[in-house]
């Protein structure tokens, strides 16, 4: 009796043994490719649970998450012979697991396939463009953001058709210059920034000498007009005082000859100055005596 349940109990755990056995379940993060006996017999791309045959066919998983991967910086030669180096940033997934997994198999693999594809892209691509198209102050010469997209393409293609990736993004997360050759480079882009520095001092000294010019040619034909209009003026006014002037003699001649008199005096004699006069000179006369009397209008 004892023995008959040892057999039945070896029974039930064989039998939950081969149900264990013959299913497997995959994650919403994976893909799983099904072969027996080293061959491929079925691709299961959606979460689920899913049947195989116990003791002949094997499960591989393949993570099917966005996964990033950094080749390292590598140097490049550009069509006018200059040395840069660029350092990329790869985002992809597995979108054809079967092929993932007879071209690649490992992650790491993978990884150095993409940036093997991606240095070889970048290095056609920057070797048939001269630097200024890579770096430049000037937007209409950079085609930096252009070269990348027609790399990204050419790389997404290969990546599909070779091994299976879908390719998201392929970016540039610097640009730089070897080493070596940075002190000469800053030096020519130092000297670069002081010629059109000094080009535009120039430029600014050209433009202040003719505001200066213009400035000072306004200046003098407004003085000449007012000059002019002073001249006229002072013209007119001499020209009224003249005639005040030929009134009054013509009214009283003796007393206009007799103010005339006073304000002569009065330009050389000031409180400092001592006169010592005769009796008869005119101007004691003139101070003793008073003004001559009018003569009635």
């Amino acid at each position: 009796m004892r023995h008959r349940s040892l057999v039945v109990l070896g029974l039930l755990v064989l039998v939950a043994g081969a149900l264990l056995g013959s299913c497997f379940v995959v994650d919403t993060t994976e893909h799983a490719v099904v072969t027996r006996f080293g061959r491929p017999v079925r691709t299961c791309t959606e979460p689920g649970l899913y049947a195989k045959m116990p003791l002949v066919d094997q499960v591989t998983r393949i993570d099917a998450r966005l996964l990033v991967t950094e080749p390292p910086p590598a140097e490049y030669l550009t069509l006018d012979k200059k040395n840069v180096v660029a350092r990329t940033f790869l985002t992809w997934q597995v979108a054809d697991p079967l092929r993932y997994l007879q071209s690649v198999v490992f992650r790491e693999a993978a990884e150095a396939r993409l940036a093997a594809v991606t240095s070889s892209e970048i290095g056609a691509a920057f070797g048939a463009v001269p630097f200024d198209a890579l770096v430049s102050a000037d937007a209409a010469t950079m085609r930096l953001g252009a070269i990348l997209a027609e790399v990204e393409g050419r790389v997404r293609e290969a990546a599909a058709s070779q091994f299976g990736i879908a390719l998201a993004s392929l970016g540039l997360e610097r640009l730089s210059f070897p080493q070596q050759n940075e002190a000469s480079v800053f030096q020519r882009m130092r000297a670069e920034r002081q010629r059109i520095a000094k080009r535009f001092r120039s430029e600014g000294e050209e433009q202040s000498l003719k505001i200066r010019a213009t400035a000072d040619r306004e200046r003098a034909r407004i003085l000449a007009k007012a000059q002019r209009k002073a001249t006229e003026i002072r013209g007119g006014a001499e020209a009224e005082a003249a005639r005040i002037y030929a009134d009054a003699l013509a009214v009283d001649p003796e007393f206009y000859r007799y103010v005339r008199t006073l304000e002569s005096y009065d330009k050389f004699i000031d409180k400092d100055t001592t006169v010592v006069l005769p009796a008869d000179s005119p101007l004691m006369k003139s101070l003793l005596a008073g003004p001559p009397a009018r003569s009635a209008p």
